[in-house]
């Protein structure tokens, strides 16, 4: 989910107020392979097909992103 979009109706917006949370971006070049292992983590206790889909998608879109470095 682009920045604009998880903004207005992502997960964060579903967090607490005081929840600590954890963001990865597109430019970390390993953003796409914890995406990968996240989401079959999660596909193995319970994590719908269609959101298991969602966040392989999610995890090409970041490999394909024009700027990639290593973690801030």
């Amino acid at each position: 989910m682009i920045k604009r979009d998880e903004l207005l109706r992502g997960t964060i917006t579903r967090a607490a107020d005081d929840e600590p949370v954890f963001v990865l971006r597109a430019q970390d070049v390993h953003a796409p392979d914890l995406v990968r292992a996240w989401a079959h983590y999660a596909l193995n206790t319970g994590l719908p097909r269609d959101k298991f889909q969602s966040a392989l998608a999610l995890a090409d879109e970041m490999e394909q992103w024009h700027t990639r470095k290593s973690p801030d």
